[in-house]
C-alpha cells in the first residue's frame, strides 16, 4: 500500500512540475529573445584574461551578430567601497573609452583593473567593492546600452584577489543617474 501512495504522490508531483518547468523555460527564452529582436547579438560579459602572468578582470566583448559593432565605452560604478590609504579621493565612477570595431565572430577582451583602481582612489592596500558596469556600443546607426551583472570584488592594488557574482535587478542599473558620457552617446544617436 505504501508503494502505491508513493507512486501516486510522485505522479502528481510530475504532472504539476512539468507544466511549471515548460512555462518557466518559455519565459526565459522570451526574455533572451530581446537581443535577437533588435538584430544585434552583442554579448559583453565579465571574465578574465591573462596579463603579465596573472589573471586580470576584463570585459569580454563578443560579437555574434551579422555586422560590425562599434564598442564606444564602458562605465564602471563602484558601490560599498571599503578602502584605506588611498592616493586620491575615490570617485566611485570611471569611464573607459574603448573606441574599437569588433567584427563578427570576434571577441575583444578589455582589462578593467586600472579603471577600477582609479575609481577606488588608488588604494595602497587591500580593498573591496561591488562593481556594476554599463557597456555602450553602436550597431549600424543605432546606439545601445547594456547593463552588466554586478560583481563583489576583493583586490590588492591592481591585483584581483577574489570575484563573486551578485544578484541584481536590471531596473537598479537604469535607475542610477545618467553620466555626462551617456548623455553624449544619446546626443550622437539623435
Amino acid at each position: 500500500m505504501n508503494q502505491f501512495i508513493t507512486w501516486r504522490f510522485f505522479s502528481i508531483l510530475m504532472l504539476a512540475g512539468a507544466p511549471t518547468y515548460f512555462i518557466l523555460r518559455s519565459w526565459r527564452h522570451k526574455s533572451g529573445q530581446q537581443t535577437r529582436d533588435t538584430g544585434v547579438d552583442f554579448r559583453p560579459t565579465i571574465g578574465f584574461t591573462p596579463l603579465d602572468g596573472c589573471k586580470s578582470l576584463a570585459v569580454l566583448l563578443l560579437n555574434k551578430s551579422d555586422g560590425n559593432v562599434w564598442a564606444e565605452e564602458i562605465e564602471v560604478v563602484l558601490t560599498d567601497l571599503r578602502a584605506n590609504d588611498q592616493s586620491s579621493e575615490a570617485s566611485c565612477r570611471e569611464v573607459l573609452k574603448i573606441h574599437q570595431t569588433i567584427r563578427p565572430p570576434d571577441m575583444l577582451p578589455v582589462s578593467l583593473m586600472e579603471t577600477i583602481y582609479k575609481a577606488a582612489g588608488g588604494p595602497q592596500r587591500r580593498y573591496s567593492c561591488v562593481m556594476s558596469s554599463i557597456v555602450r556600443y553602436r550597431a549600424g546607426e543605432e546606439w545601445f546600452e547594456k547593463p552588466m551583472q554586478p560583481y563583489k570584488l576583493n583586490l590588492a592594488g591592481l591585483t584581483l584577489v577574489s570575484c563573486q557574482r551578485q544578484r541584481w535587478n536590471k531596473a537598479e542599473m537604469n535607475a542610477q543617474e545618467e553620466s555626462e558620457n551617456s548623455k553624449l552617446v544619446g546626443a550622437k544617436s539623435k
